[in-house]
């Protein structure tokens, strides 16, 4: 092995491909039919499973395989789900939750303001404090506007999903990627890409511009 070849090597063995995102070879385009339920109709699978639907949202079905190539321009959705559900850390799928304090850490950008009153909703999970220097040092946006707070809580807020329109054959969505808060939207005509969190008791952990966090 020549000495490029083992840096190189070394490189990637380094780089770690965030848990959440999602891969090219993880991609399925099962068809969608509509069936009935009591007031209307609901969208589902051609061929149902049984872990299909979350918080009462038909899911994107992928795989989990990792397969093919990193696209940083989308996310697994069950494993954004998962993290969100389960406080993990985007990157590495550990806890986000400090042992001491009970509270989240969650990286966002600078941008993030909320309601006034420290409470906001976002669509990336949560990240450990392990974790935050790699994951600002390796996406230049958050080089650029990263901003590190604790969350005392969070619930589901909403997703980001496809819509689709009853009784129309359900092969072109009506609308891609849409914000729809569960409280607003009916959601049995959505197809679920990211679960949209309610941040409470949002805490800013460092001050904007604090380069203590970059690797």
């Amino acid at each position: 092995m020549t000495t490029a070849t083992a840096m190189a090597t070394a490189s990637e063995r380094a780089f770690r491909y965030p848990y959440v995102i999602g891969w090219t070879g993880e991609a399925q385009n099962p068809p969608l039919k509509w069936v009935p339920r009591r007031g209307g109709l609901r969208l589902s699978y051609a061929v149902p499973h049984r872990d299909d639907f979350r918080n009462g949202v038909l899911l994107l079905r992928q795989s989990q395989n990792r397969t093919g190539r990193p696209d940083f321009k989308t996310v697994n959705t069950l494993r954004q789900w998962r993290c969100m559900d389960k406080r993990l850390c985007q990157v590495c799928a550990r806890s986000a939750v400090d042992r001491e304090t009970g509270r989240i850490w969650w990286l966002l950008s600078s941008g993030y303001g909320g309601d006034g009153d420290g409470d906001g909703y976002t669509n990336a999970p949560p990240t450990c404090p392990a974790c935050i220097p790699e994951a600002i040092s390796q996406c230049s946006h958050l080089r650029r506007n990263a901003a590190v707070f604790t969350v005392g809580d969070c619930s589901p807020f909403g997703v980001r999903a496809d819509v689709f329109v009853p009784y129309l054959p359900p092969v072109v969505p009506f609308e891609r990627n849409a914000i729809l808060r569960f409280d607003e939207y009916d959601m049995h005509h959505a197809l679920g890409r990211e679960l949209l969190m309610r941040l409470h008791d949002v805490q800013p952990a460092a001050t904007e511009g604090d380069t203590s966090w970059v690797a």
